[in-house]
């Protein structure tokens, strides 16, 4: 049964921290075998034949019963992970120092204008590219992730799309959790 990958985009639903023990009994709601997590940030691995959007609406759907309200989850098949790996345009930065590039895994492509607003908002030695895929990339240099305009004081869907970030870091700990599957 194929591998797939479900990120949520937000650890604390209404008042409620989102839990190990709450995405296994989502991913049981939805059908998924074999379900584990991967460190405490929303990373989701199980087996499903189902399509990447039927399990994106029944985890959100899922979501929603269990925390009284949805985050916005995004599904990926183990192929297109490998393909958010390949598509890394900073991979010597990702090498050296992992904590400073963040993958954004996108529901669908992130658009022209959205890249061009991510653009604008670079600072410094901070650069974004977008993958052929959608999924876009962020390096911050050595500068404060947490003070970059990049990853703060706007949503997603003022970029045009959907999706979530981790750091490299998390992104090649799901890949080593889809390999021991």
């Amino acid at each position: 049964m194929p591998i797939k990958i479900a990120l949520f985009r937000s650890m604390v639903i209404g008042d409620r921290r989102l839990t190990r023990e709450a995405l296994l009994r989502i991913a049981e709601a939805v059908g998924g075998a074999d379900a584990r997590t991967v460190i405490a940030t929303g990373n989701l691995l199980f087996r499903s034949h189902k399509s990447v959007d039927r399990l994106t609406r029944e985890l959100e759907s899922a979501c929603a019963e269990e925390y009284g309200r949805a985050t916005e989850v995004i599904v990926k098949t183990a192929a297109q992970w490998r393909t958010l790996i390949a598509g890394n345009p900073f991979k010597a930065e990702a090498e050296a120092t992992p904590s400073r590039v963040i993958a954004w895994a996108m529901r669908d492509p992130l658009p022209d204008h959205g890249l061009d607003q991510l653009h604008r908002r670079m600072q410094g030695v901070e650069r974004v590219e977008r993958s052929a895929s959608g999924d876009f990339y962020c390096w911050f240099g050595n500068g404060e992730i947490a003070g970059s305009k990049l990853i703060g004081g706007f949503g997603l869907k003022s970029l045009g799309a959907v999706g979530t970030n981790r750091n490299w870091g998390t992104v090649m700990k799901i890949e080593a959790a889809i390999g021991q599957m």
